[in-house]
């Protein structure tokens, strides 16, 4: 006897709303950083040689942060959608079995 595969949908279904909650809390996370980073720009100073050292370095991280903290966003959105997809087709082919199994059923006579 072959070996029997069993998926429950309505966990995979839970695991991708849990994907999709931590995609917004993420994207929310970079929109934040984004806004506070905006808010304190001039830390560094604005015409001298500090200024002058520590702009393009912090510009860097900022940007380098941003960039990190999207790419995490977009990939758990991956996750997100690959168990979307997964589960549709789970639950089609259960859907579609169980119509398979009823049209035997009602050919046969056997309810």
């Amino acid at each position: 006897m072959g070996d029997v595969f069993s998926a429950d949908v309505s966990r995979i279904r839970q695991w991708q709303n849990l994907m999709r909650d931590i995609t917004d809390i993420t994207d929310s996370a970079v929109r934040d950083f984004e806004a506070e980073a905006r808010s304190c720009l001039d830390w560094v100073g604005r015409d001298d040689s500090m200024a002058e050292d520590l702009r393009p370095r912090d510009q860097k991280e900022r940007k380098d942060t941003t960039e990190t903290g999207t790419s995490l966003m977009q990939a758990i959105a991956g996750i997100s959608t690959a168990l979307r997809v997964n589960g549709n087709v789970i639950q089609g082919a259960q859907s579609n079995a169980s119509e398979a199994i009823n049209d035997e059923s009602s050919k046969s006579g056997k309810r």
